[in-house]
């Protein structure tokens, strides 16, 4: 799971604590929910918002995501958000979502294959605890990108260990 690395780096303790065993086990699955339909994979162009409820100091997000994938058997996402009007990159928060909750509903894009793994999911009021953004409010965007970067670790791992062979090779034939 691309959180595990992500809570590592950012996370607060509780956060740790609260998710990395769900994580490490198999046993809660995340979703992503960075992109959107009229900002794309432009993170820095989020129209989905959230915003402190002063009563409860819960999180109630309002937005739409899209491209989410496996999003209607995860029972959290990683949501980026605006949670300031500050420019950019720096009004972006992380934040951590319950999926099953009201105010989340879950549309399947169905693929000429006929399956759907990727879906659009809404948020219209959905809540989460104010102890659930990860990172500072308005840092979410230096989050986000090392989410990013974990990823393409994990996806180029193969790539990064069959260099490292052809290196040893290349040093074991100099060496003769």
């Amino acid at each position: 799971q691309l959180l595990g690395p992500t809570l590592l780096a950012f996370g607060t303790e509780a956060q740790k604590q609260r998710f990395l065993p769900g994580i490490k086990l198999g046993r809660e699955l995340w979703c992503q929910g960075y992109s959107e339909p009229n900002a794309g994979s432009d993170l820095a162009n989020v129209q989905t918002r959230a915003e402190r409820d002063a009563a409860t100091g819960e999180w109630v997000i309002t937005g739409q995501k899209t491209w989410t994938s496996l999003a209607q058997g995860a029972a959290w996402c990683f949501v980026v958000c605006r949670t300031n009007a500050a420019p950019r990159h720096k009004g972006i928060s992380y934040l951590l979502v319950p999926m099953r909750q009201p105010g989340v509903s879950i549309r399947p894009i169905e693929q000429m294959t006929g399956t759907s793994e990727f879906n659009e999911v809404f948020f219209d009021g959905a809540r989460t605890a104010g102890d659930n953004l990860v990172g500072d409010e308005g840092g979410g965007w230096k989050v986000a990108m090392a989410t990013l970067g974990f990823e393409r670790g994990a996806s180029t791992l193969g790539q990064q260990l069959a260099f490292a062979n052809e290196l040893r090779e290349i040093f074991a034939v100099a060496r003769r």
